[in-house]
């Protein structure tokens, strides 16, 4: 099927992402990609794992092509996949010292089993590096016919910050995998933030009752993406112009950018 012009993706155009050689992690022990432990659609989610889970939990997302056939044609949709690089600010302590023992357990299982290899019991670091640090590409993966999966091209991608207690949540496009300039080379940040609102929308008609604000990171100049990453970082919601009593504006400028009032300047495969 031909590219469809840019001006038909709304959400940006998909590209392959970014190779890297420091994500081991990515593939299990055959060489296949791995899912994200939270991998789920967002039309799936249910609303209170976002709004009744832990303050502060950062989850992310990548926009992909879907397949669904319409009167009897196969049609591309945009659909928003979630996960997360960090599993562990969405887990609550109970819940991560409950996958920790069932990990414990299942190790000295299989040691009973087979005593004449050694034994290694898994530590809460071990835990940590198992399923955290599984990028975007884990997140956006699709499936082969025969049910394999497989690294696949995404459009706007970026992290999903929650904030229970203000009814908050923040998306960005923090995404070095699928938004960096070495995939998106002389991108327009206005573009890009065009199609930070059109996934804000989505977001926000998923969560009708919640405030739902974009953040523009990865697609600003240096030092201004450095700046609002930094606010981004500390997990706390941003001061936002105008807004009252601490609600954050819902308007088109503050979502585009809470941070700024002018116009974005330019700046600058997963393996299995």
């Amino acid at each position: 099927m031909p590219e469809q012009p840019e001006q038909q993706y709304p959400f940006g155009p998909p590209v392959p992402p970014k190779a890297t050689s420091n994500r081991p992690q990515e593939a299990d022990d055959s060489g296949m990609l791995r899912l994200n432990p939270l991998y789920m659609p967002l039309d799936d989610l249910p609303n209170a794992l976002f709004m009744k889970g832990r303050e502060g939990a950062v989850w992310h997302y990548s926009v992909v092509e879907d397949e669904h056939e319409v009167d009897g044609a196969i049609e591309k949709v945009p659909a928003v996949m979630l996960g997360s690089e960090e599993v562990l600010t969405v887990l609550a302590e109970k819940e991560q010292n409950s996958l920790l023992a069932g990990m414990q357990e299942a190790a000295r299982r299989r040691a009973e089993k087979n005593p004449d290899e050694p034994a290694v019991i898994p530590t809460k670091e071990d835990l940590e590096k198992g399923i955290n640090k599984l990028g975007h590409p884990t997140i956006a993966a699709g499936f082969t016919p025969n049910g394999e999966t497989m690294v696949r091209k995404a459009m706007i991608s970026g992290e999903v910050h929650v904030f229970p207690s203000k009814n908050l949540i923040m998306i960005n496009d923090k995404s070095g995998r699928y938004m960096s300039e070495k995939v998106r080379p002389g991108l327009d940040p206005q573009e890009a933030a065009k199609w930070g609102e059109n996934v804000r929308r989505l977001f926000s008609n998923h969560f009708p009752e919640v405030t739902v604000q974009f953040q523009q990171i990865k697609t600003l100049a240096p030092p201004e993406n450095a700046a609002v990453a930094q606010i981004a970082k500390s997990g706390l919601p941003p001061a936002v112009p105008g807004a009252v009593g601490g609600v954050p504006r819902t308007d088109a400028a503050a979502t585009a950018c809470p941070l700024r009032t002018d116009p974005p300047t330019t700046g600058k495969v997963a393996r299995r």
